[in-house]
């Protein structure tokens, strides 16, 4: 059995013969009182010799406690501590006070885990005579210490490394690349349409396909590199040494075609695909901190742009990550320092130019005091929260707008506002508007909500559908925006429970180029009649447009030939002059 704890006291061997009666007398019940001890304690000299050890002592070092000791303290520890204890000595030696931990190993392979305190033993003189060193066993606090550290580190459900295990071992795997002119590369994996797995399927379910999917990682990337699970179905792993671009993308194809097996759970089956976003120091990035960012935003813009393969990391991704920050930050911005306004663009009649209505076009001011336009925060559109915020401000300023000319007794027009694919995602946006136009006492008919095409039958289409029908049964209508640029057909029109037809821009420009451009305009206003639907061109800002326009029989449009979208006070003074002209 070998110890691994540090017990010293230095004293000179120890010779009966030399003692009277009465000192031997106290030294067996000295002797006789440390045997009793549970401690492991050892008397040695200042040069590490043993002069004494109690029994627990002799147990634990496999000493005989006849032997009459002498031996070098130092070579009954385990090699692998020596060292520990070799500086434990030399400090009590010193005349300090020592601390390490050792173990011991018994003959049948259990371990012992002691904490060591090595204190020297001064004469008169403060010279050190001796040192004691008290062993105590701590294998169960060891143990406890190890399963908490291991609750820390490794993640309970897949049993592999988590977040924080991933973090530390990154930061050693780059401490070695860079002492041996290597590359560490990270790969930054997501299961696709996990969550969805998990609401139609169940949690049980879900849990089964990680643990799953982590042995299937553990299994293949087995001598080549490091797993871990960062959070619920995102898998980080790290290949510790230089290969090629060529080498991680088939890397990150093999564990694709990996996860992608089948995997069954009580008679279910499911096939997943992952996304896998890979960065490599020194190449793409100079620290750990950015090596993680950089794989991660690879993998966001597998997400963006449709789930499925590998991409690498480059530096224009970093920049569009940046640009997509800046414009949500300034979104947000906007949002709590309530600087979202609308400016209007009329729409008249062609022929005479008359105000027949109003389109509220969302404008904002910066920090800076300048006026900015919506591309400036076109990222905010793809995050619901934001642009049901920016929805939701947008419609209390145009709805406070018509009060106000309410009050005012302006001549009022109808006026139509943009609605965003995300403003529908919660199922709410009729019930919100129309909660809106009661509080600010407005007439429904005044109001006109635009959509575009792809709303109606993309993703969240059914709810965009069910607020169409409950917004149109109050009397609000509904433009359908930029016709004939979307994925819909002049056949399938009919079926939009749509009132007006907005004429794309592009058509209106279009026109110049003769015959051909004519018909397309004559073609969708020739449906739009048949369907009983109004039409409004957009984009007109050339005389010539608006003759051929009325010559194929449109009656309404808007563009800069009449105006451009013009600030609140501006549309008041045109109110006000359209009163006066009658």
């Amino acid at each position: 059995m070998t110890n691994t704890l540090p017990t010293a006291v230095s004293s000179p061997p120890f010779d009966d013969s030399k003692h009277d009666k009465g000192h031997l007398e106290t030294l067996h019940a000295y002797k006789a009182m440390l045997d009793a001890s549970i401690d492991c304690i050892n008397i040695l000299t200042p040069d590490g010799r043993v002069v004494n050890m109690n029994q627990s002592g002799c147990s634990a070092l496999g000493v005989d406690p006849h032997s009459g000791f002498g031996m070098e303290w130092l070579l009954l520890l385990p090699e692998e501590i020596r060292k520990a204890g070799k500086k434990a000595l030399q400090k009590a030696r010193s005349g300090e006070n020592a601390q390490f931990l050792g173990k011991s190993i018994s003959e049948w392979g259990e371990t012992t885990f002691w904490d060591n305190l090595l204190t020297p033993v001064l004469d008169e003189q403060g010279t050190v005579e001796s040192i004691l060193c008290v062993s105590r066993n701590v294998t169960q606090q060891c143990s406890a210490e190890t399963k908490l550290r291991h609750l820390s580190e490794f993640d309970e459900l897949t049993n592999i490394p988590n977040r924080r295990h991933f973090q530390s071992y990154l930061k050693k795997a780059l401490r070695i690349a860079k002492a041996t002119d290597q590359s560490v590369t990270l790969l930054h994996a997501d299961l696709d349409h996990f969550k969805l797995l998990n609401d139609t399927r169940g949690s049980y379910f879900g849990d089964h396909v990680l643990k799953v999917v982590a042995k299937r990682l553990i299994k293949k990337l087995s001598g080549l590199g490091y797993v871990a699970r960062l959070s619920s179905d995102e898998f980080a792993i790290i290949i510790p040494q230089t290969i090629s671009t060529e080498e991680i993308t088939q890397v990150a194809q093999n564990i694709i075609s990996t996860v992608a097996k089948p995997i069954n759970h009580n008679g279910q089956s499911v096939r997943l695909s992952m996304s896998i976003g890979t960065a490599t120091w020194p190449y793409s990035v100079d620290n750990s901190d950015m090596l993680t960012k950089a794989a991660n935003v690879a993998l966001s813009d597998i997400k963006q742009n449709g789930c499925g393969g590998v991409l690498q990391y480059h530096s224009q991704l970093m920049k569009s990550v940046t640009r997509i920050a800046e414009q949500l930050e300034l979104a947000q911005y906007a949002i709590d320092h309530h600087k979202i306004e609308p400016y209007y663009q009329p729409k008249v009649r062609l022929g005479d130019g008359q105000l027949v209505g109003l389109e509220a076009l969302l404008r904002f001011t910066t920090s800076t005091g300048e006026l900015a336009f919506p591309g400036a925060i076109c990222a905010a559109f793809e995050n619901r929260a934001l642009v049901e915020k920016i929805g939701e401000q947008m419609r209390t300023r145009v709805f406070k707008d018509i009060q106000a000319w309410t009050e005012k007794g302006l001549k009022l027009v109808p006026v139509s506002l943009n609605a965003s694919p995300g403003e529908f995602m919660w199922d709410d946006y009729a019930e919100k508007c129309l909660a809106q136009i009661k509080h600010y006492g407005i007439d429904p008919r005044l109001i006109e909500i635009e959509i575009t095409e792809h709303m109606i039958v993309g993703h969240g289409a059914e709810f965009v559908i069910r607020a169409i029908k409950e917004l149109r049964a109050q009397g609000i209508s509904i433009a359908l925006d930029d016709f004939g640029t979307g994925y819909s057909t002049l056949s399938n029109i009919k079926d939009y429970s749509v009132d007006v037809i907005k004429v794309d821009r592009s058509f209106v420009s279009s026109l110049h180029q003769g015959r051909e451009g004519k018909a397309i305009i004559k073609a969708l206003l020739l449906l739009a009649n048949c369907l009983g639907m109004d039409v409004v061109a957009e984009g007109v800002e050339e005389q010539e447009q608006c003759d051929t326009l009325i010559d194929e029989g449109y009656v309404i449009g808007q563009g800069f030939l009449f105006s451009p979208a013009v600030s609140m006070t501006q549309i008041e003074k045109l109110l006000e002059s359209e009163m006066t002209s009658e």
